[in-house]
């Protein structure tokens, strides 16, 4: 009896699971073996956001469902929390897939340390594995999340059949939150690939190659995704969106020259001159490109082309305004979306340096022109000055020539005193005695020019030819006292 008691406690709880299992089976199987009910799939189980108490709600996820059995499959979806949002609510799937946003509502939500939770049910009254369900975990922090920026949003690639693969093409990936971006890159297309595969942002931009093998790809169009996903970012994940073109013909070939420019130029100064690159098509068909860069300083036009072979020009120019002395780089970027090789890039730098410091030789010197002629030749006579080591405000000094070689005709101001008052020479028997009043006009330290110019008429006298006359300035006074002269007495050829 005892044996007999033993064994009904066993086979009691056995029979019991196979009764639930012969329960399930015949709510999911017919009176054969093929499926006679629909089936609810799903493309996941859980689903998690992160958000900031003090920043956006996290971005929509997508909820996949579809029937995986026979005969039409009507479902309702509802969910257990105030914060959680599922559109659309309900949905019919006979074997197509059907997207469903769910979404998270923070308003409200405070941030902690255990994650709030959720549950979203899928029904069916004719499913037989209805109900189905989705675990949601909503991590809240008081502390900003990261956030992924990405650029650029799309891709393209261009091949030809049995051709070489196209040139990769690079994507940026940076946190433009707070904190830490941790994420991952994958892709749904078996002639995509990324490199590499993850990263690490508090603000910097990594840069990723995207490439693409078109080894056994046949002719046509296809198109993939490239997701970036941090689940502790607030917008994860980000897509990228690639697209690539096989045809029989060749694509157009982006060839561009130089692929360097340089520019420099003195700060305070001009801008520099401008440059030029010239692009064409290498391939085959039309190229249609762009122009980009990536200064405030840099300019380049016109800023896009067509080539079908021939050669385009485009000025290329920089700007000083607003920049410091360093050494400046940027990049110009030519992007056809049908090259094979696109983008191409030329590599810019520009050099600002600051002027040179004002010379202090403090020198005054005395030139003429012509240095030689004959009677009624006007000889022009300047004073200058290169160097000066202190502000000129006044000057006076003399020139001095032979009377009886020159008639003396009058003296003006120079380059540097042109707005000074009361300047002027006054002649007596072989000297010009000149000076002026600069006031607000002052001369400043440094400067290079002239500071009087003097005309005279060449009379020559009875002197043979070939008499050689000296014309000399001295006396200095006021602010030009001290000054080297270099030179103070030039020579004139008298010639008959």
């Amino acid at each position: 009896m005892k044996r007999t008691t033993k064994s009904s406690k066993i086979l009691k709880p056995m029979g019991i699971a196979m009764f639930l299992l012969l329960l399930i089976l015949f709510n999911c199987k017919g009176p054969s073996t093929v499926d006679t009910h629909p089936v609810i799939w799903l493309n996941t189980y859980e689903l998690s956001f992160s958000a900031s108490e003090f920043g956006p709600s996290p971005s929509p996820l997508v909820l996949r469902i579809k029937n995986s059995g026979i005969e039409v499959l009507d479902y309702n979806i509802t969910d257990d929390a105030n914060w959680l949002i599922v559109t659309p609510g309900n949905g019919t799937s006979s074997g197509q897939v059907q997207e469903h946003a769910v979404a998270v509502d923070k308003a409200g939500l405070a941030g902690r340390d255990e994650p709030y939770t959720a549950k979203i049910k899928i029904t069916s009254q004719n499913a037989c594995n209805s109900p189905q369900e989705v675990a949601v975990t909503l991590k809240m922090t008081k502390e900003p999340p990261p956030e992924i920026s990405v650029s650029p949003s799309d891709l393209s690639f261009t091949a030809s059949t049995n051709g070489p693969n196209p040139s990769p093409q690079d994507i940026t990936v940076k946190n433009s939150g707070k904190g830490t971006l941790n994420y991952t890159i994958s892709d749904d297309a078996a002639w995509l690939s990324v490199n590499p595969g993850s990263g690490s942002s508090t603000g910097d931009e990594n840069t990723h190659a995207v490439s693409v093998n078109v080894a056994g790809v046949a002719k046509g169009t296809y198109t993939g995704k490239i997701t970036v996903s941090d689940t502790k970012a607030t917008n994860n994940p980000q897509v990228v969106n690639v697209t690539l073109t096989i045809s029989d013909e060749p694509p157009p070939q982006i060839a561009v020259t130089p692929n360097e420019l340089s520019f420099s130029a003195r700060l305070g100064g001009a801008d520099p001159g401008a440059k030029s690159i010239r692009i064409r098509n290498s391939g085959k068909q039309t190229l249609n490109y762009t122009i980009s860069d990536d200064a405030a300083w840099l300019n380049v036009n016109p800023g896009s082309g067509s080539s079908t072979g021939q050669e385009n020009t485009h000025a290329v120019s920089a700007s000083i305004a607003g920049l410091a002395q360093g050494t400046y780089s940027a990049t110009i970027t030519i992007s056809g979306p049908g090259a094979i090789n696109s983008p191409q890039t030329v590599r810019v730098s520009l050099d600002v340096t600051t002027a040179p410091p004002p010379p202090t030789s403090n020198e005054i010197a005395v030139s003429c022109n012509p240095g030689s002629g004959g009677t009624g030749t006007i000889v022009t006579v300047t004073i200058q000055i290169s160097g000066n080591t202190q502000t000129i405000t006044s000057f006076g000094l003399d020139l001095g020539f032979e009377s009886t070689m020159f008639d003396y005709l009058g003296t003006s101001a120079g380059t540097l005193t042109s707005g000074w008052g009361g300047f002027g020479g006054n002649y007596t028997g072989g000297v010009v005695k000149i000076g002026g009043f600069g006031g607000s006009s002052a001369i400043p330290i440094g400067s290079v020019g002239s500071i009087a110019v003097v005309r005279l008429r060449v009379t020559g006298g009875a002197a043979p030819n070939g008499t050689r006359t000296t014309i000399q300035i001295g006396s200095f006074t006021d602010d030009i006292v001290g000054m080297r002269t270099s030179p103070g007495a030039v020579a004139f050829t008298f010639i008959r």
